[in-house]
């Protein structure tokens, strides 16, 4: 939501395929639903719609869902939605561009507040959290717990002040692990696991979804 504005701009129409707990298209439902856009979102054909899934339908997003449904399948036909419609179709972890300049911009008033921190931990799954974190915080060291995809392959290039960690299980495992915060089981709750073990000093913890 910090940086949706600059990527939409004056879309009518936004497409995007993610998994089927995933905060980003909750997102997007959120901003469709204030500004009375259409949000059109591609999932994983499931037999139950996840929390979010649904808080995203009563928000006003169309939901398609694809049967064998492995996330570059789901892309591929939120991407051919896109062509099709004219829409606007964005990537996992809306990584593009247009959206650095202003999250990493975001993060540094985050950092102006908080003071000095001795590190950064947050979970990453496109790459581009931990990519702008480590630009904002630099030279402090940040920590990105990888959870789902593979963002130490991302084809951008990382600060040298980041360091990834692989969380062991899939995006769908849901972790228990005890946070004193809300924070899902799937996505943040595997970086806190990590961060509550590994870490040193003090440390500001960057929670996305809770």
């Amino acid at each position: 939501m910090r940086f949706l504005p600059y990527l939409v701009q004056d879309g009518k129409e936004v497409v995007f395929g993610g998994p089927f707990c995933g905060g980003a298209p909750y997102a997007l439902s959120v901003w469709g639903q204030r500004t009375n856009n259409k949000v059109t979102l591609f999932y994983a054909k499931r037999k139950e719609l996840h929390v979010r899934q649904k808080k995203a339908l009563l928000n006003g997003a169309t939901i398609y869902q694809v049967p064998y449904g492995y996330m570059t399948n789901v892309q591929a036909k939120a991407k051919r939605y896109a062509r099709e419609h004219d829409a606007l179709f964005l990537p996992l972890g809306f990584d593009v561009p247009e959206a650095s300049n202003p999250f990493i911009e975001q993060m540094r008033r985050v950092r102006s507040m908080v003071g000095n921190v001795e590190q950064v931990w947050a979970a990453t799954g496109s790459g581009m959290l931990a990519r702008c974190l480590g630009e904002a915080f630099y030279p402090t060291p940040v920590h990105g717990v990888v959870v789902g995809l593979a963002s130490r392959n991302s084809k951008q290039p990382y600060p040298s002040n980041v360091t990834l960690h692989e969380y062991p299980k899939q995006f769908s495992w849901s972790c228990s692990y005890d946070a004193p915060f809300p924070t899902c089981g799937n996505y943040d709750r595997k970086a806190w696991e990590l961060c509550h073990k590994l870490s040193k000093g003090t440390v500001l913890f960057w929670n996305v979804l809770g």
